[in-house]
């Protein structure tokens, strides 16, 4: 019958005697390296030994391993490693009482995204307080360049002094209510039409509408505040907008996809910030590691 161990440190430093005996060559070498009593090391194998219940040295030959012996070499500094790592993970979640993650993101990755995140990081770091802010890319850039927040998921702003990590390309698709029969062929087939137009600060939705308002002066803009609500406002209007396929993608709105006569219709998502984020606590960094995990 296997006997009942001791706490997980007491089998770490049962490890690391072993470790250090084979490094070492003999018991009483690695005793005076630990600082340890030879009775201790001794101790500490034979503990190791009962509750692997194999032998790990050769009987009388203290610095011969067995068979057992050498497949624990192998796995020890994988063990000792990952201890270290559970220790500073730990670590980290008492010793970041006053932190804070102060970040921007825009629709629909507020609900998309960071739900979950935000569930999963708050459970392994119970003391982290949380600052979000919600927003198109101009407004994010304006709070990252007042130090508001550290860091934005956003598009790349038109203007500005930024650090910009680019994730990911999103298509801009033309929407329009399934019960409009408009057809689109070429930028004129939009003559007339009205166009919901989001305050967004992007570089690629700026040059797009723009283009488009050069080639078709006769549509009617429309600005709306809530880039998620445009769908449900096409729906019943019957009106058109360009918005990014994740918006899309994330409705249940009674919309259709045009045909898009338009080129370079995709925008870029990515990291926006002051400075590089390697500059960045080390809190804000891993939060930002399991940002790009769920997006790539």
């Amino acid at each position: 019958m296997r006997k009942e161990r001791g706490t997980n440190v007491d089998f770490i430093k049962e490890l690391q005697s072993f470790k250090t005996i084979v490094e070492e060559g003999t018991f009483t070498k690695a005793a005076a390296k630990l600082n340890y009593a030879q009775s201790t090391v001794t101790n500490h194998i034979k503990k190791l030994e009962t509750e692997l219940e194999v032998a790990l040295f050769l009987e009388g030959k203290s610095n011969v391993l067995t068979l057992e012996g050498e497949l624990l070499k192998q796995e020890v500094p994988g063990l000792i490693a990952q201890w270290e790592q559970v220790k500073e993970q730990l670590h980290n979640a008492s010793s970041t009482i006053d932190s804070s993650i102060r970040m921007g993101i825009v629709q629909p990755y507020d609900i998309s995204i960071l739900p979950e995140l935000l569930h999963m990081f708050a459970q392994q770091y119970p003391k982290v307080k949380f600052e979000i802010l919600v927003g198109p890319t101009m407004e994010l850039a304006k709070a990252v360049k007042e130090n508001r927040i550290d860091v934005a998921l956003c598009s790349l702003p038109h203007e500005g002094n930024f650090v910009y990590e680019e994730l990911f390309q999103e298509e801009l698709c033309c929407i329009t209510s399934i019960h409009n029969p408009l057809t689109i062929n070429k930028p004129a087939d939009f003559e007339g039409c009205h166009f919901y137009r989001f305050n967004d600060d992007s570089l690629a939705h700026k040059k797009v509408e723009s283009y488009l308002a050069s080639c078709v002066p006769s549509i009617h803009w429309e600005y709306v505040n809530n880039i998620s609500t445009i769908p449900y406002l096409i729906e019943q209007t019957g009106y058109c907008s360009l918005v990014p396929r994740s918006i899309v993608d994330q409705t249940h709105a009674g919309i259709k996809i045009l045909a898009n006569p338009l080129a370079n219709t995709r925008m870029s998502i990515g990291l926006l910030s002051k400075k590089s984020l390697i500059h960045s606590p080390s809190i804000t960094k891993e939060f930002v590691f399991e940002l790009k995990k769920r997006l790539l």
